[in-house]
C-alpha cells in the first residue's frame, strides 16, 4: 500500500482502502479502479491523497517518480534541517513533513531554489548578563510605528459613534485610493468567494459589515507602516509573505472549528510578528545579537530574544496591540503565538500558534533563522485537528496564497 498525492494519481490505479473526503464522506470503495472522471472530481471533493495498491502503480507512475526522485531527496535534506527541533516521525509533524516534502520537491523541479540566509556582520553573541530591553522606551516617541494608521483611527472613531453609518465609513476608506483598490481586490478574490463583482466600498461594507472591513483595513495599512527595517537583517518581502501565509492558515483552522469572524483570525496571523519589526526598526544593533545567538545554537528566534533582550517579539507586539487598543482576541493572538499557555490555551492563541508552525514548515520563506519553531502539542490537541484534515488545509492555503499575495504586493 502506498499513499499517493492527488497530482500523482493515474487512471488504472486501484484503491487499497476506502476513499473518504476530509469530512468523512464516502467517495469510493477499496478495490475500485480509478477512472479519468474520478481524477477530475477528486479535488472538488477536497481529496488530496489516496491509499493505492502498490501492485497497480504501473510504469507511468514509476517514470514520474524517477523524474522527481532527485528533488525529493533534496527536499528531504533541506526540510530535515529546517525541522531539526521536531521529531518528523511523530504525528502531527510526520504528516506536515510528508506534504511539505512533496510540495517542495515539485517547486524545486519547477526551478525554485532554497533561500540562503544573507551574510551579515553580526556582533558577538549576547551574554546572559545583558540588560533587559526597555519596552516602554521602545514604544515611546513620535515615530510612525507607535501610531495607528490614520484611516483606521478614523474608522474606529466612527464605529464608536452611535449615529455613524456604513456610508460614512465607506467615505473615509474612499479617500485612500491605494487602500480602496486593495480592499476591493481582496473582497473580489477567492479569499471571500462572493458571487458577482463588488465594485464599490459601500457595497463591500454592506456585505462584510463595518467591523470586518475595519479589521481588514488595519491589516492592509499596517503593512505600509514599517519602512526602516535593515535589509541586511530581514527581508520585508519574506516577512510579509510568511505573515500572510500564517493569516491564511489561521483563517482555515478557524473555519475547521466553525469559528466566526474569519477576518479576525486572518489579521491576527498577519500581525502576529509585528513586535519583531518594532525591535528591528528601533534597536537593530541589539537585535542582531539575538540573531547571532539563534544561528549559533539552533535556538528559535523568540528564545534567543529572551536570552539576549530579556523579552521577545510577542511581548513587544502584545504591548503595541494594547497601545493601539486592538480587540482582546487580536491581543491574545499576537502576544501568545509562541506560548499559548500565557493565554490559558485560548482558541485564538492555539490557532495562531499552530498556524505559525504550519506557515514556517509549508512556506518557501525563511526568516532570520532556518529552524521552524517547535509545535506545542497541547495547542494542537486543543483545536482538535486531525492529521487527515491537514492535507486539504495545506492545499487550500497554497491556492489562496497566490491570490491574496497579489492584493498586498501587486503594483497599483
Amino acid at each position: 500500500m502506498a499513499i499517493i498525492h492527488i497530482d500523482e494519481l493515474i487512471g488504472g490505479m486501484v484503491l487499497a482502502e476506502d476513499l473518504l473526503t476530509p469530512s468523512g464522506r464516502f467517495v469510493l470503495a477499496a478495490g475500485a479502479t480509478l477512472q479519468d472522471e474520478h481524477l477530475k472530481t477528486f479535488k472538488s471533493w477536497g481529496v488530496v491523497e489516496a491509499e493505492i495498491d502498490e501492485t497497480s502503480l504501473g510504469d507511468e507512475y514509476a517514470q514520474g517518480q524517477d523524474l522527481i526522485a532527485e528533488y525529493v531527496d533534496q527536499a528531504n535534506e533541506y526540510l530535515v534541517g529546517r525541522l531539526v527541533l521536531h521529531d518528523v516521525s511523530v504525528e502531527p509533524i510526520a504528516t506536515v513533513y510528508r506534504h511539505a516534502v512533496h510540495r517542495l520537491a515539485v517547486n524545486m523541479q519547477n526551478g525554485w531554489e532554497p533561500p540562503v540566509l544573507s551574510g551579515v556582520e553580526i556582533p558577538e553573541s549576547c551574554s546572559s548578563e545583558g540588560q533587559p530591553l526597555s519596552i516602554p522606551h521602545l514604544l515611546k516617541g513620535d515615530v510612525d510605528i507607535v501610531s495607528l494608521p490614520t484611516v483606521y483611527t478614523h474608522i474606529v472613531e466612527l464605529l464608536n459613534h452611535p449615529s455613524s453609518s456604513s456610508q460614512q465609513i465607506a467615505k473615509v476608506i474612499g479617500k485612500d485610493a491605494s487602500l480602496t483598490v486593495r480592499l476591493l481586490r481582496l473582497v473580489n478574490s477567492p479569499f471571500y468567494g462572493f458571487s458577482g463583482k463588488i465594485d464599490s466600498v459601500s457595497r463591500a461594507v454592506s456585505l462584510l459589515g463595518t467591523n470586518e472591513l475595519s479589521t481588514l483595513t488595519l491589516g492592509i495599512t499596517v503593512i505600509r507602516q514599517f519602512q526602516n527595517i535593515p535589509v541586511e537583517l530581514l527581508s520585508m518581502d519574506s516577512f510579509w509573505r510568511h505573515s500572510i501565509r500564517c493569516g491564511l492558515f489561521c483563517k482555515a483552522l478557524a473555519a475547521h472549528l466553525d469559528e466566526k469572524s474569519a477576518e479576525k483570525y486572518f489579521i491576527g496571523g498577519l500581525l502576529h510578528d509585528i513586535g519583531r519589526l518594532v525591535i528591528l526598526e528601533r534597536m537593530a544593533h541589539q537585535y542582531s545579537t539575538a540573531i547571532a545567538r539563534a544561528r549559533q545554537t539552533q535556538l528559535p528566534m523568540y528564545r534567543a530574544e529572551q536570552d539576549c533582550l530579556k523579552t521577545d517579539h510577542s511581548i513587544v507586539g502584545k504591548l503595541l496591540a494594547e497601545k493601539w487598543r486592538l480587540s482582546p482576541a487580536l491581543i491574545r493572538m499576537i502576544g501568545s503565538h509562541h506560548s499559548p499557555r500565557l493565554a490559558r490555551y485560548s482558541t485564538e492563541a492555539c490557532i495562531v500558534h499552530v498556524a505559525d508552525v504550519l506557515a514556517h514548515a509549508c512556506g518557501d520563506e525563511v526568516l532570520l533563522v532556518n529552524e521552524v519553531p517547535e509545535l506545542q502539542l497541547k495547542a494542537w490537541e486543543e483545536i482538535g485537528l486531525t492529521e487527515k484534515k491537514l492535507a486539504p488545509i495545506i492545499q487550500q492555503v497554497d491556492a489562496e496564497f497566490k491570490d491574496v499575495i497579489q492584493v498586498f504586493f501587486a503594483e497599483l
